[in-house]
């Protein structure tokens, strides 16, 4: 759906962000364009803890899929020596930060023009929450996936 740099600090990444489920609008909304060098850049960080996940969790789980986007994020580069160097990056600079604060990254995206959050992104580490909405939503992408990529759980939603 997306390809480009996801940004943490000062460390960098390329990832593509493959849909899994929910409504495609939001993440063509909220993501910035392809053209220009698209960069996503995480400030924030939530705390891993049952009151911020069960929010996250019931909008995952409401009976319409309007409002949320479910992403897997994967290194991507220009040839297999730069999808190697991503992965590293996608592990040592991200999954292992956020695994370490017990953290999501969270990305606050305003509309075009405007300087109020419109839709928020979520960037989860491998971890039980991200485990089991992944195996619930597409058990066989994550079987496929997880012996052989680093991957984060990306999930997007409206303010």
């Amino acid at each position: 759906m997306w390809q480009g740099l996801l940004a943490l600090k000062n460390e960098q990444a390329a990832v593509q962000l493959h849909f899994v489920s929910g409504n495609t609008l939001l993440a063509q909304r909220s993501l910035p364009p392809l053209e220009g060098g698209p960069l996503l850049r995480i400030v924030q960080r939530m705390r891993l803890e049952a009151s911020q996940l069960d929010s996250v969790a019931r909008r995952m789980t409401v009976s319409t899929s309007n409002d949320y986007c479910l992403l897997l994020a994967l290194p991507c580069g220009r040839d297999q020596d730069d999808v190697l160097s991503q992965t590293q990056a996608l592990k040592s600079g991200f999954i292992t930060y956020l695994q370490a604060k017990q953290a999501a990254g969270i990305i606050n995206v305003p509309n075009p023009g405007s300087n109020q959050p419109a839709y928020v992104v979520q960037i989860f580490p491998p971890c039980d929450f991200s485990e089991s909405h992944l195996s619930r939503l597409a058990p066989d992408l994550l079987n496929s996936i997880s012996s052989i990529s680093p991957h984060l759980m990306i999930v997007i939603a409206s303010v």
